[in-house]
Order: C-alpha cells, then structure tokens, then sequence
C-alpha cells in the first residue's frame, strides 16, 4: 500500500489519500481484507438506512482499534470500491465503541465541487454535521455493540487523531 501522504499547503489545509471501501448510498458495508487482498462484503445495513456518503481508510495507519483510521468522504457523486482520493480533512467525530476510541475523520476531495470552499466541519452547516454523527452512533448501536459520541473536532485535532495513527 501506498505510505500515507500528507502535504500541507500553504493555507495549513491538510490532505491524505483515502481509499473508498463503502460508496455513498450502499446499504452493503465492504470491507478490505489484507489475507485475501480483495474487498468482501461485510455486512448488510437494515432497511432503510444506508451509507450518506463514501466510506474507507487512510493507508497505512492505525487507529486504536486495530484497524485503519476512518474516514467519510462528502463526495459530489458515489466513488466505486477501491479508488483513492485526494481529500482534505475538516474534522473528525470522535467516536468510543466497546471501551476504545474509533473515530472517524470527515473529508471532502481536494477536487470538489459542492465542497470547493469547505475547510472545516462548521463550513458543512451544524445539522449536516450532527447527521453525520448520528448515522455513526446508529449505525455502530445495530451492530450491537456499546457506542458513544464523544463529540466533532475541527481540522487540527483531526490531524492530530492523523498523526498519532500514522505508522
């Protein structure tokens, strides 16, 4: 996989490399699995609720949970499985599942155009936002598993969640 790459511009606005493994509008979760180096559906969400925008990871990182850091992509159309994009990064929502921290960047491609101007979590608006906390924490709760918001953070301290997750 390719290292993670971070440019900072000079306006200090950050990007990375996300790989999209969920497109916007699936109720089917995909997932990446390093053994069989392919994408497997994982899981099916219920009726009625399906992924508002793309899902994947940042490469080679780590969040707490083992896996690859998080990160929701407000795309201008659904990404297919597998592509990366360059995004810039507008915040995370800081997310506790079953006693670990497991949270998830939010991102608009740095080529975009209903997001041309976003630069943090504040420029999508406080109720797109808080939807998009809330899919979370539903989405995690019908897995069956314990799940707290624990709240958004802005630009900055999403890089810092970045960087500690970075290896």
């Amino acid at each position: 996989m390719q290292r993670l790459d971070r440019r900072l511009h000079a306006a200090m606005v950050m990007t990375v490399f996300v790989t999209i493994e969920t497109p916007a509008g699936s109720r089917t979760k995909y997932a990446w699995d390093p053994k069989r180096k392919a994408y497997v559906a994982k899981t099916v969400l219920p009726l009625g609720m399906a992924f508002p925008f793309d899902f994947g990871f940042i490469p080679d990182t780590k969040a707490d949970d083992g896996d690859p850091l998080d990160a929701l992509v407000i795309a201008d159309a659904p990404l297919v499985v597998g592509c990366m994009i360059e995004c810039r990064i507008l915040g995370a929502v800081k997310i506790k599942t079953d006693a670990e921290e497991n949270d998830r960047l939010i991102c608009v491609p740095a080529n975009s155009l209903r997001g041309a101007t976003w630069k943090k979590l504040e420029d999508l608006g406080k109720p797109l936002a808080d939807e998009i906390a809330s899919f979370f924490e539903d989405y995690v709760a019908r897995e069956g598993r314990e799940v707290e918001v624990l709240g958004q953070v802005g630009p900055q301290a999403a890089i810092k969640l970045l960087k500690k997750a970075a290896r």
